[in-house]
């Protein structure tokens, strides 16, 4: 008399572990891309703020201008009172910085000569007509992770690209007009 068998033939476990490895090869690089993830988070922080701006200034026919500080990863938005650009302690619109491991690349708006990779010199203007300043800002992470972000000067709508995305004509073609 033949006994049954408890265990798992050799080709059934062959499959197994072909399946699993299958399986790990393409969720595990999903798994641990968290610069993609704090990319993600960061550009919803902008877009977030530019929108919030956008309305605002709308809102309350006032100017505001969202600044960049390029070194520190940091940004915030000033409103203008008389004749100058003031800070606001509202915390939808006070300082911000980038999350850890990101930073910006480049900044490039239609009052820049070229992309701004350093300093404070890169800000965005919000009119209260509804008019927003164009521009381009590449966040990253590491060497070859990029989101891009692009402002758009008549609906104040801002489009994520999850890559590295030149704009020079779009944005030579709009300082013009």
């Amino acid at each position: 008399m033949r006994r049954k068998s408890a265990g798992f033939t050799l080709i059934e476990l062959i499959v197994v572990v072909f399946l699993l490895g299958a399986f790990f090869s393409v969720a595990m690089p999903r798994v641990f891309k968290t610069g993609d993830m704090s990319l993600r988070s960061a550009s919803r922080g902008l877009v977030t703020t530019i929108r919030y701006l956008y309305s605002k200034s709308i809102f309350e026919k006032r100017i505001y201008k969202l600044s960049f500080d390029i070194d520190a990863g940091e940004y915030w938005a000033e409103a203008l009172e008389g004749n100058q650009f003031r800070s606001q302690e509202d915390p939808g619109y006070g300082r911000r910085k980038l999350p850890s491991g990101v930073s910006f690349s480049d900044i490039q708006t239609e009052r820049t000569q070229g992309k701004v990779g350093s300093g404070r010199d890169a800000f965005i203007l919000f009119l209260p007509t509804g008019i927003v300043d164009s521009a381009v800002i590449h966040l990253r992470t590491g060497e070859d992770n990029f989101f891009t972000l692009s402002t758009n000067p008549y609906t104040g709508a801002t489009k994520v690209y999850d890559e590295y995305v030149e704009f020079n004509d779009r944005l030579r073609n709009l300082a013009e007009r």
